[in-house]
């Protein structure tokens, strides 16, 4: 575990020696606090001057790192065995389109779930702050371990659904933690390095292992490992993490009826015609990645991969996701980061739905991943919208957006992928289908966005 850690905080010192490259689109023009109105605030002059402001908070943003990578590593662990937990409930070794069934039908009730509470969690840590908000999720991301690896049947999985769809916001929080240690014309680079060290570097640890584990011991002890993982970043965040919000900047109270999850929706899309343009482009792409969260089953189907052959391959995944945002972002530049992106991510996806061969699928995944830097440069665009008191709650309705999304999408594609890998069915389909399907979607995407960005309103926040 030390060397895990070592490895991420040398990563975060290496990409924080390097400077961003000036003049790429990613400084933002000063504005007059007319001209910067707040996304949900009633006084949007007060919230312009607050936005305009350089942060004054102390940590640096790098901090937020490690719990995501934590957390990411436990999710790694959890994601390349998870299909062949849910495979030996049902009583086979290896997914079948049974399996596949009820692994979607439990995930749909973790994303409702999640969507019902995650922005309301994110609106939360404005009044209280980060820390609080973090360690719950550690917490409770230990327990739906522990829960499922010791799971014998269907309602021990439904159960540790529900309590971590209760307490997913691990991610959501540490960008806003993030946000608040970041100069708004910096959020862009500093959400790419975020999402390279901490997600990328916790797929490329957790991924391998867990895979190699899970191969040779079965699907339940890496979990065991996953909730041990979890209780030690836990108390790390309790103990060692500093606070990014200051009680002077925090929201007084949480407002109900402005923070559950149908009132955040209507903020993002209902505010001004920009929120609700990128907030449509964010729903699209978001609903087209679940298409990727059955890549153990569809590997296990089309190419008969165990978790030991699949691990290796999100070990370049992860590699890829922590280097490219971290290079493209600054070097496109926001707007074009978020463009180029979702082309990237859309052509990656018909490659692994059209491939006949590993390596081609291979190749598609590799694409995609590089597509990954449309997240970050989207996320901070709209970061840059809202005052220091609100992207909490900002960044916490794309969550709500995104497990929304999710929910809907892991019916979707785990219904498209049953119906043709059932070798029952009269009629053959092609086996990536579902992968074609979200390619489609992340194309309309770029669409929406496209139109969007080229908004004269939109210049002020890229």
């Amino acid at each position: 575990m030390r060397r895990v850690i070592a490895l991420a905080l040398l990563c975060g010192a290496l990409a924080a020696s390097s400077e961003v490259p000036a003049g790429r689109g990613l400084t933002r023009p000063s504005l007059a606090p007319s001209a910067r109105s707040s996304v949900y605030a009633s006084k949007p002059t007060l919230q312009a001057a607050k936005a305009v402001a350089a942060p004054t908070i102390t940590p640096s943003f790098y901090w937020a790192l490690l719990p995501n990578f934590l957390y990411f590593v436990s999710l790694s662990f959890n994601a390349i065995n998870i299909a062949f937990l849910i495979a030996q409930i049902t009583g086979t070794t290896k997914p079948s389109p049974h399996s596949i069934a009820l692994g979607g039908r439990v995930e749909f009730v973790d994303k409702l779930l999640t969507f019902l509470g995650v922005g309301v969690l994110a609106s939360l840590s404005d009044v209280l702050g980060r820390k609080p908000l973090m360690a719950w999720s550690a917490f409770g991301f230990m327990l739906t371990h522990l829960l499922q690896a010791t799971a014998r049947g269907p309602a021990a999985l439904y159960l540790a659904d529900v309590l971590d769809g209760f307490s997913s916001c691990m991610t959501y929080i540490c960008q806003a933690y993030v946000t608040d240690c970041s100069a708004p014309n910096k959020r862009a680079t500093h959400l790419g390095i975020f999402q390279g060290l901490s997600i990328g570097l916790g797929l490329t640890v957790g991924f391998p292992i867990g895979g190699i584990l899970g191969a040779k011991y079965g699907p339940r002890p890496p979990m065991l490992i996953g909730a041990a993982i979890q209780l030690v970043n836990c108390a790390l965040i309790l103990f060692v993490l500093p606070e990014s919000l200051p009680k002077a900047q925090r929201k007084k109270a949480l407002d109900p009826s402005a923070s559950h999850p149908f009132a955040l929706l209507r903020g993002l899309f209902s505010t001004s015609a920009v929120l609700s343009g990128v907030s449509v482009a964010w729903t699209l792409v978001t609903l087209a990645q679940v298409s990727l969260d059955h890549f153990p089953e569809y590997t296990s189907l089309r190419f008969g991969w165990t978790q030991e052959q699949a691990g290796p391959l999100m070990l370049l995944v992860g590699l890829s996701v922590a280097i490219f945002p971290r290079l493209l972002v600054p070097l496109l530049g926001m707007r074009q980061a978020i463009l180029t992106g979702m082309l990237a991510f859309a052509a990656g996806l018909l490659t692994i739905g059209a491939s006949p061969s590993a390596g081609g699928f291979i190749g598609g995944i590799l694409v995609v991943a590089v597509g990954s830097m449309w997240q970050p440069a989207l996320q901070a665009f709209v970061a840059n919208m809202g005052g220091e008191d609100e992207r909490g709650a900002l960044l916490g309705a794309l969550g709500s957006v995104a497990e929304l999304t999710r929910a809907v999408g892991t019916l979707l594609f785990s219904s498209i992928l049953a119906y043709v890998t059932d070798t029952a069915r009269p009629r053959a389909l092609p086996q990536g289908l579902h992968f074609g399907v979200a390619a489609v979607m992340v194309l309309a995407a770029a669409g929406v966005a496209s139109v969007t960005l080229g908004l004269p309103t939109a210049a002020a926040f890229l």
